[in-house]
């Protein structure tokens, strides 16, 4: 077997795997850095939500300025993301994209188009997920704490490029 068939087979049985059985979707997502500040009880909750989805290279899983559709956190591979064409950032497994829908009681667009670097499998939450999660307080409050160390994340990661920038 070509060793390219091989590890294209055990990403389709991860993929696989991750959509049938709640108990590895559950695991792959408290592996997540982004759900480190959520409690086992809500991560359960919130696992049932996901809708585990795959994607392949180059595929754009968002595009700039169109409509915020889902919020995603990647279970496996990395994509980049282009504002304006060029690229502003790495998205890497753990990571999260679209958090902004958290944020907008109607309809908000994309801020960058999201490209798959290689194979990806993410965990998808639709506008309809986003809004059951919502009007829960208590899960709010450790989404919440997700959402901002994300976010802070994001926000080190564009200084540290403006200052890289700065001296060249």
């Amino acid at each position: 077997m070509d060793p390219f068939d091989a590890i294209d087979d055990q990403f389709a049985s991860y993929a696989k795997l991750l959509m049938e059985d709640p108990s590895a979707r559950l695991g792959a997502l408290r592996n997540c850095s982004f759900f480190q500040p959520v409690p086992d009880d809500w991560l359960r909750r919130i696992c049932e939500m996901a809708q585990v989805r795959t994607f392949r290279s180059d595929v754009s899983i968002t595009t700039q300025d169109e409509e915020m559709k889902a919020f995603y956190v990647i279970l496996y591979g990395a994509a980049d993301a282009y504002r304006n064409g060029k690229v502003v950032g790495t998205i890497e497994t753990g990571d999260c994209f679209g958090e902004a829908i958290f944020f907008s009681d109607g309809t908000i667009t994309t801020s960058a188009t999201v490209i798959a670097d290689d194979k990806i499998i993410a965990a998808e939450f639709s506008k309809d997920a986003i809004h059951t999660l919502q009007s829960d307080a208590d899960a709010m409050v450790s989404m919440n704490k997700a959402l901002l160390l994300a976010l802070f994340k994001k926000l080190k990661g564009a200084n540290q490029k403006i200052a890289h920038l700065m001296l060249m």
